[in-house]
């Protein structure tokens, strides 16, 4: 897929979209912004159950691969970033993963973890910088 079509194809992704129902949650009252954001979260549960089969392919094609010495990679950006390597890092102690096994990546570097890194997510080159040492395939 060339990058051109693989933007195209980010760009139209509805989490990288303005919410239309949020635009002037700035100008509401807070019992308002707060029953908005109460409204939006609501979604959020139906979303989910409408794509358990998917995550459950997912969770099973993981499982099978860490079986078999797998390694399992988070990327992220921002505080989904900072959750993938918070989690990755709870693997070790909390269940026994060798280190290594559970790995977080956050756009930006070590230093994203505490101080936003504007744009990293969008900088190829330092991805793949970031991504390199792991070895992909």
């Amino acid at each position: 897929m060339s990058e051109d079509r693989v933007d195209s194809t980010f760009h139209a992704i509805a989490t990288e979209q303005v919410n239309p129902r949020t635009l002037t949650i700035d100008q509401l009252s807070t019992i308002d912004m707060l029953t908005l954001i109460n409204q939006e979260d609501a979604g959020v549960a139906p979303a989910v159950a409408a794509e358990l089969p998917s995550i459950a392919r997912a969770v099973d094609e993981i499982a099978q691969r860490m079986r078999n010495g797998g390694r399992l990679v988070y990327c992220g950006a921002g505080t989904s970033g900072r959750l993938g390597v918070l989690d990755a890092s709870e693997c070790p102690p909390t269940f026994g993963v060798e280190p290594g096994r559970v790995i977080g990546v956050i756009a930006g570097g070590a230093e994203a973890l505490v101080k936003a890194q504007e744009g990293a997510e969008d900088n190829r080159e330092l991805g793949h910088g970031q991504m390199s040492p792991w070895e992909m395939v």
